[in-house]
């Protein structure tokens, strides 16, 4: 494997790199013997583990640029790589996306470079990841990109919270499986301006600079001091407007070169949903990701109207309007998992999306992360179920079954590193 080749190359260099080497060696092996990258996965029968890649189409310039990027990183220890992963429930529950963080971010010592973007999801009265938590004062009103009929600007995170009272307050700390995830700069994405509300934090002691964007709409706070915890207070400064404050998200950052990787949910949000998000895109800019994960299609093809062209129009939309911040972003589609339809059914429209999805990723160049053929294809939900790793629905999986999605999903993008590699 070039990527081991790599790692010892580099352990002249950097003793520190004999760390990465033992985590390899040192691995339980519960996985098959054939099997690239054995790293703490169960096997199981039914799984197509040799399907287990990263597919890539046409032009594979971005995908070369990105690994390039990570693999300077891995060598010199300097720079950053950006990753945002966008979806659903999968993905608002922050399972086997943390899963991936904290692989990725362990793949060498060093390359933690923070939580990324974080919404505080209990204030808009829904479940929040386990690695941070967020506590508020005031009144606070939510909306999401799935409600058609709600009325309001929405950026990333496809959520926002909104008050209009004098002083409210909101308060977010970080608690990583493997410590903390600290950070010394807070970008602040909100829509008010400083003729209507003012933002500082409580901790003034550990206040750097506060720089207003106002244009961009979000400020960024730096720390003299590396936190974990971040407290906003946010003040009206006319007691008489009418004037909401609106919070779109948070962007964590600890300045330090590694990995970044954002995970972006909204329960129930199909494509349409985020294509209503009249901010995301100069809010992602803002962020400038090396990569965007897109892993939505489970809600779009969850009913019996679903139409096939329509959701090639919207996926075909979305990855224009991402490549438009940015032509050089690596763009990963990931095909849904198969589900049942109201708990009875076999999806049948996953395999319509899968054929959409991979048309798209040759027209746009994209990667694929093909879990619906991974897993086994149709009607393989109810073996995952009989095995305990879906739920009831068999459209969600139980904590076991995510954190062995997100081990696959690592393998997976451990391969397509290696592939770089090869070619190098």
């Amino acid at each position: 494997m070039r990527y081991l080749k790599t790692i010892l190359s580099i352990t002249c260099k950097n003793k520190l790199a004999i760390y990465i080497l033992v985590l390899f060696i040192s691995t339980k092996l519960s996985f098959s013997q054939n099997t690239p990258y054995p790293y703490d996965i169960n096997y199981y029968n039914f799984i197509h583990y040799n399907k287990n890649i990263i597919k890539h189409f046409g032009d594979s310039a971005n995908s070369n640029i990105f690994y390039g990027n990570l693999n300077n990183l891995i060598k010199t220890g300097e720079g950053n790589i950006n990753i945002i992963h966008i979806g659903g429930s999968h993905i608002q529950a922050d399972i086997y996306t943390s899963q991936m963080r904290e692989r990725l971010q362990k793949i060498y010592p060093g390359l933690n470079a923070g939580r990324g973007f974080i919404f505080p999801y209990n204030i808009a009265q829904t479940n929040n990841p386990s690695n941070y938590e967020s506590t508020y004062t005031g009144d606070w009103l939510s909306c999401k990109n799935t409600l058609r009929k709600q009325k309001c600007n929405l950026g990333l995170s496809g959520y926002s919270i909104s008050t209009t009272d004098s002083l409210a307050s909101i308060k977010v700390f970080t608690k990583g499986k493997y410590g903390k995830y600290d950070f010394i700069t807070a970008k602040v994405f909100y829509n008010a301006d400083s003729t209507n509300y003012s933002i500082n934090i409580a901790d003034t002691n550990n206040i750097d600079t506060i720089i207003y964007y106002f244009d961009e709409k979000y400020i960024e706070i730096r720390l003299k001091n590396y936190s974990d915890t971040l407290e906003l207070i946010v003040q009206k400064n006319d007691t008489l407007s009418i004037n909401k404050f609106s919070l779109y998200g948070i962007y964590l950052e600890n300045n330090d070169a590694g990995i970044t990787y954002s995970a972006i949910g909204v329960n129930g949000a199909s494509i349409p949903s985020f294509l209503r998000c009249n901010n995301l895109y100069s809010q992602m800019n803002l962020i400038n990701p090396d990569m965007v994960i897109l892993s939505l299609g489970t809600n779009d093809a969850y009913g019996k109207n679903f139409n096939k062209e329509i959701f090639r129009k919207n996926l075909d939309s979305l990855i224009i309007n991402i490549l438009e911040t940015n032509s050089k972003i690596f763009v990963l589609l990931t095909v849904p998992n198969d589900d049942y339809l109201y708990r009875k059914y076999p999806n049948k429209n996953t395999a319509l999306q899968q054929s959409v999805i991979l048309d798209l990723a040759r027209k746009y160049n994209t990667g694929v992360w093909d879990l619906y053929e991974i897993m086994g294809g149709f009607n393989s939900s109810q073996i995952w179920y009989d095995y305990n790793l879906m739920k009831p629905d068999r459209i969600h999986f139980t904590r076991e079954g995510y954190i062995l999605k997100g081990n696959l999903f690592f393998n997976a993008f451990l391969r397509s590193y290696d592939n770089y590699l090869e070619k190098e």
